[in-house]
């Protein structure tokens, strides 16, 4: 019993860690990210790119925390699109914030994914 039980756990651990290491795509792209809450718009990059959520790197003077919800514009190529409408933007969870080094890095994952996975459940 006790070697079943070893066996489960070792197996959810490696599933865990698999699912921490998804496929990411390093990518620099421009990013234009809406704070409803502050009611502003901060300029950005993209660090890493994934099925679920991005790396992002944001002004340290942005006011995220993890729980934040923000809307996410990225650009298709280094010079970016002009304008983001609020209809084309990804909606986004914060997960966790980083700052260090005079720089904010967060990592967002999409909320849309999140509502297609409940709905399959």
């Amino acid at each position: 019993m006790l070697m079943l039980a070893e066996r489960v756990r070792e197996g959810v651990e490696t599933e865990a860690a698999e699912r921490r290491r998804g496929l990411r795509v390093r990518q620099s792209r421009p990013i234009k990210a809406y704070d409803g809450a502050a009611s502003r718009y901060f300029g950005g990059q993209t660090r890493d790119i994934s099925a679920t959520g991005l790396r992002i790197e944001l002004p340290l003077f942005a006011p995220l925390e993890p729980g934040d919800t923000l809307s996410v514009h990225v650009g298709l190529d280094r010079k970016g699109q002009t304008l983001a409408n609020r209809r084309q933007m990804i909606p986004t969870r914060v997960v966790w914030v980083n700052r260090q080094a005079g720089r904010l890095e967060a990592g967002v994952e999409f909320l849309a994914s999140i509502a297609a996975h409940l709905d399959a459940a």
